[in-house]
């Protein structure tokens, strides 16, 4: 039982002065029980040892009673005591130990009942016994020997009985002792008990609350007054500690209203600071006059006034327009009147510099000392207006747009649309809203297209492309389909915005437009971006099936004569007849592209071998070689052929491609109307010509080049009347390389441009010193290319400037150009060959009779000099064909008013026939080779003077 539960059960003294009381009592009680305990301990002892000493005299008696009759039989006239008197004792002791009382001077408590019936079998003994005595008293002394047996026998067994009955109280005895001691053992516990019970009962009513509350003392000692007593009594102690608590808690409530009126002073200060240092609102205090009291950071940023200006009894009505002011000024008066205690409504507000702006105003009246005021918030609400006016026009938009829209749920069941979707699909609202849009399909699209969609919804929640529907009138139109998700604030879906329009026309002009992009508008064959595209599906073809496939570029040989021979339309014609021919020549798995001028390509595939190319090779070799009818005219042409192989000749499509291309140059070389395959060396080749190239641009920067000058003389008289300027380059590695290995390498690389500057300035610096020093009417060529005629950064403009720095004529200078400059022609180069002659530079037409140019070119361009080509001039002897066709040259440039200038007189044979002819001029090694300016000076001079040097 606990503490607890024992104080329930027991009533407890209110005060210090009963507790002790109770606690002597409680010590008297103990005593007084101990005395108890032993007196009725030592009554059961004695009790013990009578009832034994009762078993002792039955014993005794039972046996004084046996020897009393036998000594009574053998001495009959003795004085022997009655046996009844003897028997009396016997069933008096028997009575007496077994219902208690006194016998013999002795007072016994009754057998105790586990003995009893040993008693009663003692008794039966006895009974017996005294059977057998009074029958041995009475039997003859003679004849008597039975009854002492009988008597003996049963004498024997009441003894027996009696000597257990003995033993059994002697146990019962040490039984009872040992009880005693236990229950002597138990009344000391049970002392200890009593007393720990009773110290516990003082140490938890007295010690420990007094202990408690020093602690309490303690504790509100150095300040604490937040703990309790944890205890209650109704003693002095409990007064106490409720006297304790109860100052605690009055001084503790007293601290936390302190603590609270600064919190909630705090909070409030730091809610009002939180509040007006944020960014969004203005807040703003006024007084009775409407001047402003308190204004924030943000106020002052959104009205563009410092605030410190604000704060400084600034009017509120600086801050509106006049006539927004008027109602402002009305709803504030409202609230300082007690009329309405807030309000809110917008406003136009006016800003330092001048500048409006949309608000939206909180105020409400407040006390501030004594006096009433108006505090509140101002809003930008600029963008929300915005935000409202768009939304608006977005409603305008939705319902005007020719752009479809419709809204469907999560499952795709349509919740609205606007008018474009009914003018798009034919279906009126009613018709379509509450149904799913498959209403609309046209069944091209298959099960796994919605499901990627679907898919594509879920996993993005957007969704684009292309579908093809029916209206419903029944006829299939392609729409441009977004799909856009809305989400729940949760994740879930709110609904799918679908926006489309009918792009069917749109389609087919981009099927149009894809077709003009990838074929060749004019051949129909597939141009070079398809060609791309399908070298690389070769490729990968190639790579998964194992087999080879070939790249066959073609270029057609002439096509350029008959293209300026006859005229473009021919040429295109020819082009196409080629292109069909090509198309007979490959297989339905083959390409055919052309790509660009006079290009084409095949890729011939799944090659077993790469000699599988050889028999289309030839048989497209044989087919372009056939004459071809252009109207009235027959022409023939033919192919150079350059053959790859993938994946041996090259791993991607630029390398495959430029092989082909170098196969394709190597046939030409070769003397056209061939196709070779590429070789390695083809590679080193190119190389080379990369290797050149880069020289050649360092050659530029570094100042590499120099002039050369080859006197052209006057056959009249043998006179060096005017001079060439040629190029050389004296490279540090290669020594000096012929214009012949560069000269086409800069033209393709458009180094031609800035290297034809060069010259261009050189030269005529050169002829200002000769004709300002030698000859005054010394004239000097220079060989331009068609290439910077047609560049759009050569500009002659900069040459006629360097002449005029100068201070040289432009019949100082002569500018060769070639036939091909005349043929290719265009407005730009048209326009630059005007530029020169308008500033009296000379033309000069080089290698003529090599060409196809029309003789109006000559008319057309007022060509000063024609020079007749080398390969004319080397073979001339008298009488031959090549005498003829100088004659004849000669003959027509002088009736057009042109002069001729030969080209390599290496003989004087050559020289005198040309003369004879009537030749103006002549130039070759004859009468010099090409040398430095020092020298062609010193040979200038000596022809001025007279002397003639062959």
């Amino acid at each position: 039982m606990s503490l607890s539960s024992l104080h329930h059960l027991l009533p407890w003294p209110r005060t210090l002065r009963r507790k002790a009381l109770w606690a002597a009592l409680l010590v008297a009680l103990l005593a007084v029980g101990n005395v108890v305990t032993i007196q009725v301990l030592l009554r059961r002892s004695d009790n013990l040892a009578a009832t034994v000493n009762m078993a002792g005299k039955m014993r005794m008696l039972s046996q004084r009673i046996g020897l009393e009759a036998l000594a009574a039989r053998e001495r009959p006239e003795g004085q022997w005591p009655a046996a009844e008197e003897h028997y009396a004792a016997f069933e008096a002791t028997y009575a007496t130990l077994r219902d208690g009382g006194s016998a013999h001077g002795m007072q016994v408590q009754p057998l105790d009942a586990q003995l009893r019936p040993m008693l009663q079998t003692l008794h039966a003994s006895w009974q017996r016994y005294r059977q057998a005595i009074d029958a041995l008293r009475q039997a003859p002394l003679a004849a008597g020997g039975a009854q002492i047996e009988q008597a003996v026998a049963t004498g024997n067994a009441l003894l027996e009985q009696t000597e257990s009955l003995l033993d059994q109280l002697v146990r019962f005895a040490e039984t009872t002792h040992q009880r005693a001691l236990y229950s002597s053992l138990a009344l000391f516990a049970l002392d200890v008990l009593l007393l720990a019970l009773g110290y516990a009962l003082l140490a938890r009513r007295v010690l420990r609350p007094i202990h408690i509350l020093t602690r309490q003392c303690r504790e509100m000692g150095q300040g604490n007054y937040g703990t309790r007593v944890p205890f209650s009594g109704s003693d002095e102690l409990g007064e106490l500690a409720r006297a304790l608590d109860n100052s605690a808690a009055h001084i503790h409530q007293l601290l936390h209203d302190v603590a609270q009126e600064r919190t909630a002073l705090a909070q409030m200060q730091a809610m009002f600071n939180g509040l007006a240092e944020n960014e969004v609102a203005g807040i703003y205090m006024l007084d009775e006059k409407l001047d402003i009291l308190y204004a924030n950071e943000q106020l002052a940023r959104m009205t563009g006034y410092p605030r410190e200006t604000l704060v400084g009894g600034f009017a509120l009505a600086r801050l509106f327009p006049p006539e927004a002011y008027v109602e402002v000024r009305r709803r504030v008066l409202e609230r300082l009147h007690g009329l309405v205690h807030s309000a809110r409504y917008e406003r136009t507000l006016l800003r330092a510099d001048g500048t409006t702006f949309e608000v939206e105003i909180f105020g409400s009246v407040m006390t501030f000392q004594d006096r009433p005021a108006i505090i509140g918030m101002m809003m930008d609400i600029t963008e929300r207006k915005r935000a409202e006016a768009s939304a608006r026009r977005a409603a305008l938009v939705y319902q005007h747009t020719t752009e479809a829209m419709v809204v469907t749920d999560a499952q795709g069941v349509v919740q609205d649309l606007n008018p474009a979707f009914s003018a798009v699909t034919g279906y009126a609202a009613h018709e379509i809203i509450g149904r799913r849009l498959n209403v609309l399909s046209s069944g091209r699209q298959d099960r796994a297209f919605y499901q990627a969609l679907w898919a594509s919804l879920r996993e993005n929640g957007t969704w684009s492309g292309d579908i093809c529907n029916r209206r419903k009138n029944g006829d299939e139109y392609i729409e441009r389909l977004t799909i856009s998700t809305s989400y729940n604030g949760d994740g879930s879906v709110n609904c799918h915005i679908g926006l489309f329009s009918d792009v069917t026309e749109q389609r087919r002009h981009e099927a149009s437009i894809w077709h003009q992009a990838h074929y060749d508008h004019l051949t129909q064959l597939p141009n070079r971006q398809m060609f791309q595209q399908n070298l690389l599906h070769s490729m990968e073809r190639a790579r998964q099936s194992g087999k080879p496939f070939a790249l066959v570029f073609l270029d057609l040989d002439y096509f350029k004569e008959v293209n300026d021979t006859f005229g473009h339309d021919e040429g295109d014609e020819l082009l196409r007849q080629v292109a069909r021919r090509l198309q007979s020549c490959v297989r339905s798995t083959d390409l055919v592209a052309r790509l660009g001028g006079d290009e084409f390509t095949l890729i011939l595939q799944d090659l077993s071998h790469a000699v599988d190319a050889h028999p289309i090779c030839r048989k497209v070799l044989h087919a372009v070689a056939q004459p071809y009818e252009l109207g009235s005219n027959t022409v023939h042409i033919s192919v150079s052929a350059g053959l790859t192989f993938y994946p041996r000749d090259g791993h991607d499509g630029v390398d495959l491609l430029k092989h082909a291309d170098l196969a394709m140059y190597a046939a030409k070389e070769k003397g056209r109307n061939q196709f070779c395959e590429f070789a390695p060396p083809m590679e080193q080749e190119a190389q080379n010509r990369r290797l050149l190239l880069r020289d050649l641009q360092q050659g530029l920067d570094g100042q590499e080049f120099e002039l050369h000058y080859q006197p052209i003389v006057d056959m009249a008289n043998g006179r060096i009347v005017k001079a060439e300027a040629l190029i050389r380059w004296n490279q540090p590695l290669r020594g000096m390389v012929s214009p012949g290995d560069f000269i086409a390498l800069a033209e393709e690389s458009g180094l031609i441009v800035p290297l034809g500057d060069w010259v261009f300035q050189q030269a005529a610096q050169q002829v200002a010193q000769w004709r300002a020093t030698l000859a005054p009417e010394f004239e000097l060529s220079v060989n331009v290319s068609p290439v910077q005629l047609h560049a759009s950064e050569q500009s002659v403009q900069d040459w006629i400037a360097r002449l005029g720095a100068l201070q040289l004529p432009g019949t100082a200078l002569v500018i060769e150009i070639t036939e091909r400059v005349l043929l290719e022609a265009g407005k730009e180069a048209d326009a630059k060959l005007q530029a020169l002659q308008k500033a009296d530079i000379q033309l000069a037409l080089d290698d003529f009779g090599t060409g196809y140019s029309s003789l109006s070119y000559l008319k057309r361009f007022d060509i000063d000099y024609i020079k007749i080509d080398r390969s004319f001039v080397s073979h001339l002897t008298r009488g031959s064909d090549d005498t003829v066709l100088c004659q004849a040259i000669i003959v027509m440039a002088h009736q057009l008013g042109i002069h001729v200038v030969a080209e390599g007189v290496e003989t004087q044979e050559q020289h005198e026939i040309l003369h004879e002819a009537g030749c103006d001029y002549g130039q070759g090694y004859w009468y010099c080779r090409p040398v430095p300016a020092s020298e062609f000076t010193e040979r200038l001079r000596e022809s001025l003077a007279g002397q003639k040097n062959v």
